[in-house]
């Protein structure tokens, strides 16, 4: 049987599918998507490991214990990535750099009406991201380089544009 995956994606036009080499590399390709995010329409991507390489559709309902999702525009966006804690459950992380966070927070638009506020640090551009994602691929996890700040989603995350 043909293997599709293991990687999919949700792209900015909000088309879902698998990750492939076959137009061009897998660390061009995430950085090109990640370029499409404009802050205004295209506001998300997003890549997982799903279940079933073989079959030939992929579907976002796929998406199974880790992934990893920017939002935002090429020039400002947020990483955030579910991946598997020390206590071997997955959660859900804000990514960042490895530098002070700081006091000043920065607020990024995840779609039309609604987005979330991060860090500075925690701020990245569509090259800085394609590398943390580049790393997701194939490992399920980003870089140790990367800080990791676990988002209580007890709370509402989010705030109005």
């Amino acid at each position: 049987m043909r293997m599709y995956g293991p990687y999919a994606e949700t792209t900015p036009g909000s088309q879902t599918g698998w990750i492939d080499d076959r137009r061009r590399p897998i660390p061009d390709h995430l950085r090109m998507m990640l370029g499409h995010l404009d802050g205004e329409e295209n506001l998300t991507y997003v890549i997982w490991r799903a279940p079933n390489p073989e079959r030939h559709f992929v579907r976002h309902s796929d998406i199974g214990d880790t992934f990893i999702q920017a939002a935002g525009s090429a020039s400002a966006m947020t990483v955030e990535v579910k991946q598997l804690g020390e206590d071997g459950k997955a959660h859900l992380y804000t990514v960042g750099k490895p530098q002070p966070t700081g006091d000043t927070t920065v607020l990024v638009p995840i779609n039309r009406e609604r987005a979330v506020r991060i860090f500075e640090n925690e701020l990245f551009t569509a090259d800085e991201a394609a590398e943390i994602f580049t790393a997701f691929h194939g490992a399920d996890r980003v870089p140790d380089s990367c800080t990791l700040r676990e988002l209580d989603l007890s709370t509402d995350l989010s705030e109005k544009r």
